[in-house]
């Protein structure tokens, strides 16, 4: 009998142990499942809150497209708003909003048939419309409080044109080295020029700034970009400044592009092409002259005619073909109205990089690593 009861005991030990094992097993593959990807204020969001989150994101458009380092930086955003806004002694009912927004979404994606790979979970998508759309309320009332600051320019090249300038910064020695390597630096592209100062390991450092207002740079630097210069050099007593400027067409829409097309069996002179000079021809049956929506041109063409005798030059049925650009034509309402919501969004941007920069100290942000 106490030999049948000590066998009862040690099974029953044995079944212990064994579950006690499943049941610790099972924790260390639910924590290495769960890992901690950041914290605010001691609260702990986790691998699988980001799953909901990109459940959430694919439910109102779609993240297949969208790196995982954007996505955790703008979920820690919208949730250092929300903590923020938490701490608000006055707060807005946001609920019928929110309820009205996920409705509008969920009719969408019922009329499109869009299929999801997961099981809708309303709780989760709420709550993310939720934290999101207190981000965007908390952002312009922000935005809203300095709106009477906010500078725009309607010259034309500002509305026209995305004008970004591109800095290479070097000291006397590796510029030398620099000038040794290469006979013309007008001749070579900023890739390049980057490429043989890390091949040779020389010093220097860059910088990109993005242009809304050409009034409020510095006027070297303005000069050459109205005169069209995309390459100078600004030098000073220790510093060489290499600059590049890139400049496109901030939008296609609304604007009309007055081309010449020119075709000729042997190459033509530069001078010949000029749009003076085309304007003057008479009666040239290889000469055609019309407007083209400029959003209708491809790709070539459209990256390429940027300013007043620009052109490019085809070959086709054993024929020169050159393509220029002799005026352009726009609807400067349209324009402006671009580049003003241009400039809130870059407004709204900034605003928000310096929100988190603040609250991320004030909520105790902690990033964990992989």
């Amino acid at each position: 009998m106490i030999m049948k009861n000590l066998k009862a005991i040690k099974y029953k030990l044995n079944l212990l142990i064994l579950l006690l094992f499943f049941v610790l097993y099972s924790q260390n593959i639910l924590c290495s499942e769960n890992r901690i990807i950041f914290k605010i204020n001691d609260y702990p969001f986790t691998s699988l809150d980001l799953e909901k989150r990109l459940e959430y994101l694919d439910f109102v458009g779609s993240n297949e497209d969208i790196d995982q380092n954007l996505i955790i930086n703008d979920y820690i955003s919208a949730n250092l708003f929300n903590e923020y806004y938490k701490n608000l002694e006055i707060k807005d009912n946001f609920e019928n909003k929110i309820n009205e927004i996920f409705n509008e979404i969920l009719t969408v994606n019922k009329k499109n048939s869009k299929k999801y790979n997961y099981e809708i979970n309303n709780k989760n998508i709420l709550d993310n419309i939720r934290i999101d759309y207190i981000r965007k309320v908390i952002l312009e009332n922000i935005f809203n409080s300095s709106i009477d600051n906010l500078k725009t320019s309607s010259d034309n090249i500002d509305l026209l044109y995305n004008i970004k300038i591109k800095y290479i910064n070097l000291n006397d020695f590796e510029f030398n080295k620099l000038k040794n390597n290469f006979t013309d630096l007008k001749t070579v592209d900023y890739e390049s020029i980057l490429f043989f100062l890390n091949e040779n390991n020389l010093d220097y450092f860059t910088k990109e700034n993005e242009i809304n207002n050409v009034n409020k740079i510095n006027k070297r630097i303005k000069d050459n970009i109205l005169n069209n210069n995309n390459f100078f050099i600004i030098e000073s007593e220790q510093i060489k400044s290499l600059i590049f400027i890139e400049k496109r067409f901030e939008t296609f829409e609304g604007i009309v592009a007055d081309l010449y097309s020119v075709r000729s069996q042997d190459d033509l002179d530069n001078n010949f092409l000029k749009c003076e000079n085309l304007k003057n021809v008479n009666d040239n049956q290889n000469i055609i002259h019309k407007e083209y929506k400029l959003a209708d041109l491809n790709d070539t063409l459209k990256n390429n005619l940027i300013h007043i005798n620009d052109f490019v030059k085809i070959f086709s049925d054993d024929q020169n073909i050159y393509i220029v650009l002799c005026n352009i034509k726009f609807d400067k309402e349209l324009l402006k109205s671009i580049n003003f919501n241009k400039i809130v969004n870059l407004n709204i941007s900034e605003i928000e990089k310096k929100f988190i920069n603040k609250y991320s100290k004030t909520f105790n942000l902690i990033i964990f690593d992989e």
